[in-house]
């Protein structure tokens, strides 16, 4: 299952080794950084601090530790948001800011945009690479569930989906994990909000960072209503003091998918606050007992993120019960009525998320059955197909996880999810040279991750430095 990790732990970011350092050095024609004083804030993605000033003195440019006179380029890294713990943005993101309006001619640029004009092609294409529920799960030590929540509310959107999975920008979750992070140590939403306000204006940010505060804040602590109206959750239009004379505003553009963030004064009556789950109850001025699908379907979700597995359980069960319900109606009524059908949750969701919670309480072989449920509704569910495989194997059942996993593969044979736990099938099964082919297929999509490091292990290449040569071998 996605909980699985190896026993060496988490894998630290590739380090570089002085003779690629060397080798490189040969192969630049043009040094992109003559003239640059670069210093370096925040974790950088795709390797060490010391590492990057390494390539910027062989690039031809010279590195700083500190932002001063001399400094023309300041780099952001991308693990992440560069706030201190008293949710401040960084010290040379503040002193390279004063710098700027001072008249300094510095610039500030993201990790990525340094990337390319080193021309590591490689390393910058890992940090734009997106990552399954999975692998973020086991890269940033965040439960897969937290992962699962974060886009149901909206707070991290995929880039794209293959066959039902989602796949996730690295930059926008651990962006997101940042916030969250200085959120629960207790740090003001207001001193966040204004520290990525400034660093949105020197990196030309979209704005994304500010709805997704937004929505960790909504997600953690209260709902509001004012005299317009409850503002809910994932409705795109938002409303939270915070503090007492300013609110953030979140809007859907008129002419644009994008959310867009402004901060206003307020002037209105005092607002009534409720908790998520109160609201959950009292929103409609309905009992539970006339929820719909999509309502008990939803509960059912936010119960299994919290861990009250029983009650998600109960509440995903009804709603499947509903939906049946629902469609015998249908079924009798089809003649007679011209009503559009109401929306309703997919089942095969629902099965999925009711095999996750079986499996979490324990009751492994009902997960099982689950998640053939969820297949049968939707054949093409990659991660249902994955999930299968992994609890086949658990069970002992190895003839059928092979299958199970295969089956995967074939729906979707890039899935890195799929590809690690048919290598690691294969090699509890003593087939070592036949797991080696998906080892390396795996490597090509999670070069850094807590697993990468035993991929190599088990190919024998246990050196990082070689990885490129590696990823480019025929699968």
């Amino acid at each position: 299952m996605d909980q699985h990790e190896p026993e060496s732990g988490q894998l630290p970011p590739a380090q570089a080794d002085p003779e690629e350092f060397a080798d490189e050095l040969n192969d630049v024609s043009d040094a992109p950084l003559t003239g640059e004083m670069v210093s370096f804030t925040g974790t950088l993605a795709s390797m060490t601090h010391r590492d990057a000033m390494n390539y910027v003195e062989i690039h031809g440019g010279r590195a700083s530790v500190t932002v001063n006179n001399s400094t023309t380029l300041l780099v952001i890294g991308e693990e992440g948001w560069p706030l201190e713990e008293n949710g401040q943005a960084s010290l040379k993101v503040q002193q390279a800011a004063q710098r700027i309006a001072d008249g300094q001619s510095l610039r500030i640029i993201a990790e990525s945009d340094l990337l390319q004009i080193l021309g590591l092609d490689e390393r910058h294409d890992e940090i734009q690479r997106s990552h399954t529920p999975a692998m973020l799960s086991r890269l940033l030590e965040l439960p897969v569930g937290t992962i699962r929540r974060w886009a149901r509310i909206g707070l991290i959107r995929p880039v794209r989906r293959v066959c039902r999975l989602p796949y996730f920008d690295y930059r926008e979750v651990t962006g997101a994990k940042r916030l969250a992070s200085l959120l629960d140590q207790g740090v003001p939403a207001s001193t966040l909000e204004r520290s990525l306000s400034e660093l949105g204006k020197t990196l030309n940010s979209d704005g994304r960072s500010l709805a997704q505060l937004n929505l960790l804040v909504q997600d953690n602590t209260v709902v509001v209503r004012d005299a317009v109206g409850m503002l809910l959750p994932g409705t795109g239009q938002r409303l939270l003091d915070f503090d007492s004379a300013t609110q953030l505003r979140v809007y859907r553009g008129k002419d644009s998918d994008t959310d867009c963030v402004e901060a206003e004064q307020m002037t209105a009556e005092p607002q009534e606050v409720l908790s998520f789950q109160q609201n959950d109850l009292t929103q409609s001025g309905r009992t539970m007992a006339e929820w719909n699908a999509e309502e008990w379907f939803n509960e059912g979700c936010r119960q299994a993120e919290d861990g009250e597995l029983e009650s998600a359980i109960n509440s995903l069960r009804n709603s499947l019960s509903l939906i049946g319900i629902h469609r015998q109606s249908l079924h009798l009524d089809l003649l007679t009525s011209e009503q559009t059908p109401a929306a309703q949750p997919d089942p095969a969701d629902i099965n999925f998320h009711l095999a996750d919670a079986l499996y979490r309480s324990g009751r492994t072989e009902a997960a099982v059955e689950r998640y053939h449920c969820a297949i049968e509704s939707a054949p093409d569910f990659v991660e249902a197909w994955t999930q299968l495989g992994c609890l086949q194997a658990e069970l002992g059942n190895h003839e059928i996880a092979e299958q199970s996993l295969a089956a995967a593969l074939q729906i979707h044979p890039g899935n890195p999810d799929a590809l690690l736990h048919f290598a690691l099938l294969l090699d509890k099964t003593r087939r070592a040279e036949q797991a080696a082919t998906y080892w390396k297929q795996y490597l090509r999509h999670d070069s850094r991750g807590p697993w990468a490091e035993h991929a190599r292990e088990r190919l024998g290449l246990a050196d990082p430095a070689v990885h490129a040569v590696l990823t480019t071998e025929p699968g």
